[in-house]
């Protein structure tokens, strides 16, 4: 995903308690944008709270204010409790801060280039020709080329430890304070082909042009270099020998008691997730400077594509036109719902006190 190119301040604050002066052990490290002001923000978490709120740092004009707070949050996820509240003292958030500045002067370093790709190279055509690779590209290929291996790495162990969260949680669906089992009934699909067949005029009456699609696809060229069976063979069979997993409506309303093991094991899940988020918004930060090496081009030789052109669109159905102007007629081709969907949510920070 994209960096967001919002600016705003980065800001760090405790609460007090107005009757004993005892000072709150949590710290909110949250962001301002769009010309609003920390002072403000304050007022905001003022209203309703019996507590006083007070600034303890802030950290101004961050150029991706969104991407710095979410790398603190996620560098320092054995801290985070809940929302955006951690449990810090104050030299660990002096610390924290020290940390911040540093990252902000990164960004202010790397704007120019990640500005020039996604404004400018990003939505432009390319002009169709291969560049020669240089030492520059090449260097930034085997670094690309190796951080892509470690990720790749990284996903299948936090895939694993999820698998282990899997059986630990048998015929329930949550664990307290770990995880809980998200569930999304299914809707009704539109049976498209059975209309087309059904009102063939209707459905080509709604079957309506498109307008040319930009395209802008990046690729590596050594893709199999970074391939998980390529670089760990023995993790790949592990991952591949996984049984499937399922779950059932009725399972989510029993919760399994946390245990010192299950939290051992989700604080060791939280570190192999902060390993994986550090690492791609590394990847992502080499990206940005391989793209601009390749500026308009269609791609560095032996390294890596980055075509950027128009794609003719065939005409499709508007199902939403369709089912505006006609919509008992849109219902009755409606299908019996799909399989209801589960899936695991593994809490990002950790809303308990260990035992």
């Amino acid at each position: 995903m994209a960096i967001k190119l919002t600016p705003g301040n980065l800001y760090f604050i405790r609460d007090i308690d107005y009757l004993t002066g005892d000072i709150g052990k949590y710290v909110k490290i949250g962001i301002v944008t769009n010309e609003r002001t920390t002072e403000e923000r304050i007022k905001n978490h003022q209203t309703g709270n019996p507590r006083g709120i007070y600034p303890v740092a802030e950290v101004t004009d961050v150029p991706f204010v969104e991407r710095l707070e979410t790398h603190l949050h996620y560098d320092h996820n054995e801290h985070w409790v809940t929302g955006e509240w951690f449990l810090l003292n104050d030299k660990e958030v002096k610390s924290i801060v020290a940390q911040a500045e540093h990252l902000k002067a990164q960004q202010l370093f790397h704007k120019p280039i990640i500005e020039r790709v996604l404004l400018t190279l990003d939505k432009a055509l390319s002009n169709g020709k291969i560049k020669k690779a240089n030492k520059q590209s090449l260097a930034l290929e085997q670094q690309l080329i190796q951080l892509k291996g470690e990720i790749n790495v990284l996903k299948v162990k936090i895939e694993l430890s999820k698998f282990v969260f899997y059986t630990l949680l048998g015929a329930n669906g949550s664990i307290e304070g770990v995880l809980r089992i998200k569930y999304a009934p299914g809707k009704f699909d539109f049976d498209k082909k059975a209309f087309e067949v059904a009102h063939p005029a209707l459905y080509k009456k709604y079957t309506l042009p498109r307008p040319n699609a930009f395209k802008h696809n990046f690729n590596y060229t050594h893709s199999s270099s970074y391939s998980l069976s390529t670089i760990d063979p023995a993790l790949h069979t592990s991952v591949k020998a996984l049984g499937a997993t399922s779950y059932s409506a009725a399972q989510l309303s029993g919760t399994v008691k946390r245990t010192k093991k299950m939290e051992q094991l989700h604080l060791d899940h939280l570190k192999l997730l902060k390993e994986l988020k550090l690492k791609e918004y590394e990847q992502e930060q080499l990206e940005y400077e391989l793209k601009a090496l390749v500026g308009l081009y269609d791609g560095i030789e032996g390294i890596c594509t980055w075509k950027r052109f128009y794609s003719p669109q065939s005409p499709e159905f508007n199902e939403a036109e369709f089912k505006k102007a006609h919509p008992k007629l849109h219902a009755s081709f409606l299908t019996t719902p799909p399989k209801e969907v589960f899936t695991m949510d593994i809490e990002k920070c950790r809303p308990y006190k260990p035992k």
